[in-house]
């Protein structure tokens, strides 16, 4: 009887043993699967903010261009209304230096 009972014993006592570190490296499967949900969720939230930041950055180019956009416009039209007007006052220039340099006639010449 002894025999048997040590048989039974062992048994039980390695069945116990077996549950126990199933348990045990469960634990740790489970622990280490939930610090990799961990880091999958920050890395989701990471990868959301990313996009974030992204979008108001090219929405700031965008007015940023568009601001540009504006002012070199505005700039082009001062700068053709400049251009005019300097070529108005080259072509009174030019025109008083011609009739600056054409001879007067003098009247005691014809006679």
């Amino acid at each position: 009887m002894g025999f048997i009972s040590g048989v039974i014993t062992g048994i039980a006592v390695s069945a116990g043993a077996a549950a126990w570190y199933m348990s045990r490296s469960g634990q740790q499967f489970r622990d280490q699967y939930r610090v990799e949900s961990r880091l999958g969720e920050m890395g989701d939230l990471l990868e959301r903010r990313t996009r974030e930041i992204q979008s108001t950055v090219n929405t700031q180019f965008a007015e940023m261009r568009a601001t540009a956009d504006a002012t070199a416009g505005d700039t082009t039209a001062r700068l053709d209304d400049a251009s005019a007007a300097a070529a108005e006052a080259a072509a009174a220039t030019a025109a008083a230096a011609e009739t600056a340099r054409k001879p007067r006639k003098s009247s005691t010449a014809a006679d």
